[in-house]
């Protein structure tokens, strides 16, 4: 019978083999974040029927990943979040943090967490107000105190540590929300929208800090809806709307899509030959001092070259334009029915 089981052990080197595809096993990393098929219904307060604000989700976020988890208001993205904290359950799948429950102690002390809306204790200081985020991770107090002022002259707030918190700004507030969620050093970073209320150098500070953070091999998983803010940071994306993924990919794979348009760049442009690229159907804008033809249709870039050169057209450059990661989100929406105000979510759980 135990050669039926397992027919090899007789073959010279299986217990080798068998050592190795278990130590294999052991160095493969899990993913940090996992979400395999998870729905939340949620019952409406006055008529109990039921209403699913999340509907099969299924995602996987490895270490060293920025993830972006976009979608309008109302597409599911924090009731996904609250689940992932461990602050409710999913009606139906199962998500791990690092192959734990959420609802583990031990995968809570490793998550940092950042929300839409940071509200602290407006009596206390902000080196007060992380001596209380380390005592509740139960840090070591000189620990704390080291990392809390290493994150406050990382964010710009060093000189505002014994400030009480009524007296700091929208951007300095969310400041130190992200001064909390590293606070405890974690694998795993979920941030509601990180750059709310924060100038331009605020959130350029922000996206140096979550490049370090990746390359320190944190997993972090974002919300926004500032697309250009979202582009150049996040490694990977997915578009949740009616609770549901439509899409999800790399951003790197999304910019380089087709190309929508040709963009030739001239320093003059006769008005004869203006006039006849507009009635084939291609935009010629005036910038500046220069001109910028938009041809759609690359069979046609060619021949547009080939006559501008003949008119002795002074040609700048020449330059692919392709679709946007706005774009791309605007397109998929609208693809299941956004972009006109019926097909909008009215209410409902975010």
């Amino acid at each position: 019978m135990s050669r039926d089981r397992d027919d090899s052990r007789g073959r010279p080197g299986w217990a080798a083999e068998a050592a190795a595809r278990s130590q294999l096993r052991e160095v493969e990393p899990l993913p940090t974040i996992l979400l395999d098929g998870v729905s939340k219904v949620y019952r409406d307060p006055m008529t109990l029927k039921p209403f699913t604000a999340v509907d099969g989700v299924s995602l996987s976020l490895e270490p060293g990943e920025i993830f972006g988890l976009l979608g309008p208001n109302g597409a599911g993205k924090t009731s996904t979040i609250k689940m992932i904290l461990g602050l409710t359950r999913p009606t139906r799948g199962t998500i791990r943090l690092e192959g734990r429950d959420p609802q583990d102690p031990t995968a809570r002390r490793r998550l940092g967490y950042l929300p839409e809306n940071p509200c602290f204790y407006d009596h206390l200081t902000a080196e007060e107000y992380l001596g209380l985020v380390g005592s509740l991770f139960s840090i070591e107090p000189r620990t704390v105190r080291r990392r809390a002022e290493a994150l406050l002259e990382r964010l710009g707030l060093r000189v505002h540590g014994r400030k009480a918190l009524r007296r700091f700004s929208k951007g300095m507030t969310q400041r130190l929300g992200l001064c909390q969620a590293l606070l405890n050093e974690p694998a795993v970073l979920v941030l509601d929208e990180p750059m709310s209320g924060l100038d331009p150098i605020g959130r350029a500070d922000v996206k140096h800090i979550l490049r370090e953070e990746r390359a320190r091999g944190a997993t972090i998983l974002m919300t926004s809806h500032v697309l250009a803010e979202t582009e150049p940071l996040c490694d990977r994306v997915a578009i949740l709307h009616r609770g549901r993924v439509l899409e999800m990919g790399s951003v790197k794979a999304i910019l380089e899509s087709d190309v929508l348009e040709w963009e030739i760049t001239t320093d003059a442009l006769p008005d004869q030959r203006m006039s006849l690229l507009r009635e084939a159907g291609h935009r010629v804008d005036s910038v500046g001092s220069r001109w910028v033809v938009r041809v759609l249709d690359a069979g046609a870039l060619q021949g547009i070259l080939r006559t501008l050169t003949e008119e002795r057209v002074f040609i700048r450059s020449v330059e692919p334009r392709r679709e946007s990661l706005e774009e791309y989100f605007v397109r998929v929406l609208e693809a299941d029915g956004v972009g006109t105000a019926s097909g909008r979510e009215s209410g409902g759980r975010s």
